[in-house]
């Protein structure tokens, strides 16, 4: 199931049934606990997945607390007399493995991978580059604006490609809503308010669908620029303990760069789980362990305007002392993903 099929899977069906399991997407890109989802299934499936010749799998690749997910559909079984194990959930939070009836996918980094062009990103070189770093936001949220007109009150975005274009601009400003204190947020407004009004900031002429394009590489701004700011779509992960990496941490993996990044607790050592190196060789990822939210979003806004403040003559060898993780980074990328998705289809399978 899923592309499984151009990418040399083996068991394309989940075993222990008649059938091939039945994949439904929720394409919504939330789960909404007000449907009853089992409701919306086709009279013959929904038989067969009652007389357990059919699984049914859900596949999420939000980032969203997957426990509280997997209650409702245990309710949903409950209420249509289904075996609970006939259904499944795939989610995008790392922590869907330890909980029963669900299996871990970085849906994400695949979708990417199967996307971008390949042959096309930006390759390792030494010549020198005339920028520190690149960070690209699209969506604006609370703390990211934070974080960027914190690099913008001290003059840092001159020293790199700086981009905060404002899109869905004022969504999600509810101090409440937000991982960082309520104090900090209010300190930091008129700052924050400032750096609005004299943006937006962009580094080229495309429109938001453009920059929300996978396919869409940046290749000249990585080639021209040592390392990234990853701005990821979570900094609490709705309270899972769990990692979300979405395509905007797999960027810099891509196209050679190092980085550091704006994201859950334990972000950069769930990439080593995952294969990838990481740069504490060379510099400080202390702040990836630091559980208290607001307390890493300083550390890692501290790490990043230290980097950005570098000569470029440092910056460039900082880079040549990471050639040996960047280079690895990249190889584990593009050569490929299928076994993450055959280990997905051994769980359901239930195999060692």
């Amino acid at each position: 199931f899923f592309f499984q099929a151009e990418d040399g899977i083996r068991d394309h069906c989940v075993t222990g049934v008649q059938t091939c399991a039945l994949p439904i997407s929720v394409v919504l890109g939330w789960f909404d606990f007000s449907l009853d989802y089992l409701s919306m299934i086709g009279c013959d499936a929904y038989k067969r997945i009652k007389q357990k010749t059919m699984r049914l799998i859900f596949t999420y690749h939000e980032g969203d607390n997957p426990v509280r997910m997997r209650n409702r559909i245990n309710q949903l079984c409950q209420d249509h007399g289904i075996d609970p194990e006939m259904v499944w959930l795939i989610s995008g939070n790392s922590s869907a493995d330890a909980v029963p009836g669900c299996v871990y996918w970085p849906e994400l980094e695949f979708m990417y991978w199967r996307t971008v062009d390949r042959s096309a990103g930006a390759q390792y070189h030494l010549r020198p580059r005339n920028q520190a770093f690149t960070g690209l936001c699209r969506i604006d949220k609370l703390w990211r604006k934070v974080f960027m007109s914190e690099l913008w009150t001290n003059n840092l975005h001159t020293r790199g490609y700086f981009s905060y274009t404002q899109h869905l601009l004022g969504g999600e400003d509810n101090y409440f809503n937000c991982a960082l204190r309520n104090s900090y947020l209010a300190h930091k407004q008129h700052q924050v308010n400032q750096f609005i009004a004299a943006g937006p900031f962009l580094v080229d002429e495309l429109d938001s669908d453009a920059h929300n394009n996978y396919a869409a590489n940046m290749t000249d701004l990585y080639e021209d620029s040592y390392f990234n700011i990853v701005l990821e779509t979570m900094i609490d992960v709705d309270d899972s303990k769990g990692q979300f990496v979405t395509e905007k941490t797999f960027k810099p993996i891509f196209n050679n760069q190092f980085f550091v990044v704006v994201s859950g607790v334990n972000h950069i050592a769930h990439l080593r789980d995952l294969g990838y190196c990481t740069f504490g060789r060379v510099i400080d990822e202390h702040y990836d362990s630091i559980e208290n939210n607001q307390d890493r979003f300083e550390a890692v806004l501290a790490l990043t305007k230290d980097l950005a403040s570098r000569p470029l003559t440092e910056l460039h060898s900082i880079y040549q002392q990471l050639q040996p993780e960047i280079a690895h980074n990249h190889k584990v990328f593009v050569t490929g993903m299928g076994h993450r998705l055959q280990a997905v289809v051994d769980r359901i399978n239930c195999k060692p």
